[in-house]
């Protein structure tokens, strides 16, 4: 891969994903999520980003901030990162009984993997964690689960 000194960076979860932003951006890296080599070349594009570079997150919730903490990781700024939830799909849910992080749906209630709390998802949006706080549903009866 050839060094991306300050060229943009667009990450798209899916082909499907890539919106009219990347007709406006001169000689983009674009990285697709689909690809097999994908993790690879994501770490290879964020090591090389330099000073100034732009990274552009186009994806789910899940998707996005997943990426914006390796980005984070790598050293770029949060005002050197854009990103947009151009599909709908997962998001990340922390359970404040477990401490686990997970993938789900929109839905406002679920039940945790790693505890089996039914948990109520909450508005409350980490950053840190890219991920809503999930909280117990039931504390008279935490490990009923959540009954949809």
């Amino acid at each position: 891969m050839t060094h991306t000194l300050s060229r943009p960076i667009v990450v798209m979860q899916s082909a499907t994903a890539c919106t009219e932003v990347v007709a406006t951006l001169d000689q983009p890296v674009l990285l697709n999520g689909e690809q097999p080599d994908f993790a690879r070349r994501l770490q290879q594009a964020l090591s090389s980003a330099t000073v100034g570079c732009r990274l552009y997150l186009l994806g789910d919730e899940a998707f996005v901030w997943r990426i914006h903490a390796q980005a984070r990781a790598a050293g770029l700024e949060d005002d050197e990162i854009s990103m947009t939830c151009a599909t709908p799909g997962l998001r990340q849910v922390y359970c404040a009984h477990c401490g686990l992080t997970q993938a789900a749906g929109p839905a406002p209630s679920l039940n945790c993997i790693g505890c089996h709390v039914g948990l109520e998802v909450r508005t409350h949006f980490s950053r840190r964690l890219g991920a809503y706080l999930g909280v117990c549903h039931n504390p008279d009866r935490p490990y009923a689960g959540f009954q949809p």
